[in-house]
């Protein structure tokens, strides 16, 4: 399921969520920074992780940011340098898109541990 959909999805049935992870989060539709698809994610009581492409067409990490801190809980941002929104950096950037993935997993992984050892 995307994550808009998802996100609408949880602010609508707010049941007992461990944690949401949005992989490339559409904030808005490309090249349409002024129709934020934002206004339900306060809606949203579970813990969010958004992992984000620097060089996202539909969302920036500087875009998504403020929405992030203002929401309660407040949300992780995970920023992936160079990244698009499927996270595709380019070879210039000296980084193989293996690694890049590999640090997305982590990133999750570890997110995911410390939501679940808060929840006791």
């Amino acid at each position: 399921m995307g994550g808009r959909i998802a996100s609408q999805v949880a602010a609508d049935r707010a049941g007992d969520l461990a944690g949401l992870v949005f992989l490339g989060y559409p904030l808005h539709p490309p090249g349409r920074p002024d129709r934020l698809r934002s206004a339900h994610l306060q809606d949203v009581k579970a813990p969010m992780l958004f992992v984000q492409g620097s060089r996202d067409a539909f969302g920036t990490p500087a875009e998504l940011r403020p929405i992030t801190t203002q929401l309660e809980p407040p949300a992780d941002l995970f920023v992936v340098e160079g990244g698009d929104h499927s996270f595709k950096v380019s070879k210039s950037a000296g980084v193989k898109q293996q690694d890049v993935y590999r640090a997305i997993q982590d990133r999750i992984e570890t997110w995911l541990r410390m939501i679940v050892s808060s929840r006791g």
